[in-house]
């Protein structure tokens, strides 16, 4: 009893430090047990997931099973997670194997819900939709899982279909799964769709309960619809409003090319006490860029670094290529791109070409064209828009030489338009 009553206090232990996100002393506790079972295991393994040490989780299923124990429901819930967002597909698939061959689905269906969001995960939604399809009880969370990820692949039509399924199966929706849909209507511009979401929202009071999440989904689907007065009217009713709201508000005005009002509403979204981050630079220099406002856009980037600390990321310089070439300034936009300490990236040279489109510069055309296709000489951008720029110079003979590379390296003859 004595025994019992120790490893009970372990155990009691080991969960509180879990619970804390102490995963030293979790694990510390852990390791000084005599007995292991598999209830322990499970505390501790579901403390990684949580704490997002997937990998740790991993390494302690491999070891528990090492030392003999059998893993139960809970322990394949959390590691089927782990396989989900490490990206373990074998070992995933694997544990499906075991799930099926000791029949647990049927007595315990979030397991099924698991498997789905696993191979939604893995992107491999084929795999997800024949899991689904082989349940008997699909809840709201099994419908989500699935929906989420038709999302993740940008499937936005099959989200909204699976939606459909989803209501005529009478499964009642929750804040994430509309959170999901606002976001597959976002994708493919199905406003009127997103508008009867927007209708339930209200008519369920879900927004006052989950105001972050859905708040800022209904804000992003009007602003990529276009719809941005809508949008400003969510924004304006919206219980708190975050960080990602007003990212959401400047993407949707810089996505239309209102230059002015991007940057006012930067201006704004400062004056309220909100600090930008790398997200919302990428909004403002893309405004800046399509407006023609290259020196604000070169003072917005020199402020990133010097005023908010912020280091600029393959996007940011690739809107500033963008922005040199827009104005004209190629040769400027060629010496940022080689003073870019991971000097040479696809994304930059295919802006520099592009630029070099706009103003006919052949020289810089030819070395971007070359790097570019250094980088992936089966991408067919860079010969299209080498090509283009070769005809628009009336240099044709330059022109069919590319061609013939690109037929060579691609294998599909260009369609001319």
């Amino acid at each position: 009893m004595k025994h019992a009553t120790s490893t009970g206090n372990a155990l009691f232990l080991l969960a509180k430090h879990v619970k804390s996100g102490d995963m030293a002393a979790a694990q510390q506790v852990f390791d000084e047990l005599s007995v292991r079972n598999v209830v322990c295991w499970n505390v501790l393994i579901s403390g990684y997931t949580q704490q997002g040490k997937n990998e740790e989780a991993l390494d302690c299923f491999e070891q528990m099973q090492t030392e003999g124990i059998s893993p139960d429901p809970t322990t394949f819930s959390y590691i089927l997670r782990a396989c989900a967002v490490t990206g373990a597909v074998e070992k995933g698939k694997h544990m499906h194997d075991q799930i099926v061959r000791d029949k647990l689905i049927e007595k315990h269906s979030s397991l099924g819900t698991s498997l789905v969001d696993m191979y939604a995960k893995f992107g491999e939604m084929e795999k997800a939709e024949q899991v689904f399809n082989c349940l008997i009880v699909r809840d709201v969370a099994c419908w989500t899982a699935l929906i989420a990820g038709y999302v993740h692949q940008d499937k936005g039509e099959e989200a909204l279909d699976c939606f459909e399924h989803m209501h005529e199966a009478g499964s009642a929706p929750d804040a994430f799964t509309l959170s999901c849909i606002l976001k597959a209507c976002a994708s493919i511009g199905a406003v009127s769709m997103g508008q009867k979401i927007h209708e339930d929202i209200i008519q369920n009071q879900l927004l006052e309960e989950n105001d972050v999440v859905l708040g800022t989904a209904l804000l992003d689907m009007y602003a990529k619809c276009g719809e941005l007065e809508k949008a400003e009217q969510v924004f304006e009713t919206l219980p708190s409003q975050t960080l990602a709201c007003w990212n959401a508000l400047i993407a949707g005005y810089a996505q239309q090319g209102l230059g002015d009002e991007t940057l006012n509403m930067f201006e704004r979204m400062q004056e309220k006490g909100f600090t930008p981050d790398s997200s919302t630079f990428v909004c403002v220099l893309n405004a800046c860029s399509h407006s023609g406002l290259m020196e604000i856009g070169e003072k917005y980037f020199m402020d990133m670094t010097e005023k908010y600390g912020l280091t600029p990321s393959l996007d940011h310089h690739t809107c500033m290529v963008d922005l040199f070439g827009r104005a004209g300034h190629v040769e400027k936009a060629l010496e940022l791109v080689k003073n870019i300490p991971s000097y040479g990236n696809l994304p930059l040279w295919l802006a520099l070409l592009g630029s070099c489109r706009n103003w006919g510069n052949i020289d810089v055309s030819r070395l971007a064209f070359e790097q570019a296709i250094q980088f992936n000489c089966t991408s067919s951008a860079p010969y299209v828009l080498m090509i283009n720029i070769y005809v628009a110079a009336g240099m044709k003979e330059d022109a069919e030489k590319i061609e013939m590379m690109r037929v060579r390296n691609i294998g599909v003859k260009r369609t001319r338009e």
